[in-house]
């Protein structure tokens, strides 16, 4: 969650994390001290009034549900976004993987764009979409819009992942994912897995997608191949 709170940058990003902050600290409000409570503190039982610890719930639960609302309305404006995408019928591609794979790169040597890339976990927070001209040799006014998203990770907190689900939500919409992974990653397998579980938990295991390895320049040229062996059908 720190992580994270250090890497949000838009307004939506932010949202989430405080999200995500509260959720996890509420439980714990109540384990700090049971002696504040009205209930069951002071001398002749009750004390007077509510106390800070009740306080304190109560704002945390006001600031939950406003916040929900926020990201509600953030969600439908992403939504009429993507509704206005589909009616023009310009094709989208999501870029998903483990954190770290090198997507936000990907994303801005494919359009050119300069989205924060950094060799740190969670770099990305906030979806973001670029424009692509495609066609055939170069050739053609195509357009497809190619969307970046945050990063899996394996065994997300489920409240972290409730805040973040508004965000993969721009995935739902893709005509096609691209899946990428790092190459270099000796647990690059797990990642795999730990990927196609999420996107299994996210309905989003019926959209075509595309394997792509990236940092390949890194293997050696038998590790290279025998990656491409284990995984035919992948994008080095």
């Amino acid at each position: 969650l720190d992580i994270s709170a250090q890497r949000a940058e838009s307004h939506d990003g932010k949202l989430q994390v405080e999200l995500a902050q509260l959720k996890y600290n509420m439980p714990r409000l109540g384990m700090k001290d049971d002696s504040l409570s009205r209930l069951t503190g002071g001398i002749g039982g009750r004390g007077p009034g509510e106390t800070k610890l009740e306080i304190g719930r109560r704002r945390a639960k006001e600031r939950v549900a406003h916040l929900e609302a926020q990201l509600r309305k953030l969600s439908r404006r992403r939504e009429q976004r993507r509704h206005k995408r589909t009616r023009e019928g310009v094709p989208t591609v999501a870029i998903v993987g483990y954190t770290n794979a090198g997507k936000s790169t990907l994303l801005n040597t494919l359009t050119g764009a300069s989205v924060l890339a950094e060799d740190k976990l969670f770099a990305t927070l906030d979806t973001r979409s670029r424009h692509l001209k495609v066609g055939w040799a170069g050739y053609g006014d195509r357009e497809i819009v190619i969307t970046d998203t945050v990063g899996f990770i394996r065994d997300l907190p489920q409240d972290l992942f409730a805040a973040f689900r508004a965000t993969f939500e721009e995935a739902a919409d893709a005509d096609l994912i691209l899946h990428v992974v790092d190459a270099t990653d000796e647990t690059k397998e797990d990642r795999i897995d730990t990927t196609l579980a999420l996107l299994e938990e996210l309905a989003l295991a019926e959209i075509p997608r595309v394997l792509v390895f990236n940092k390949v320049d890194l293997l050696t040229p038998i590790d290279g191949r025998i990656l491409q062996k284990r995984h035919p059908e992948a994008v080095l």
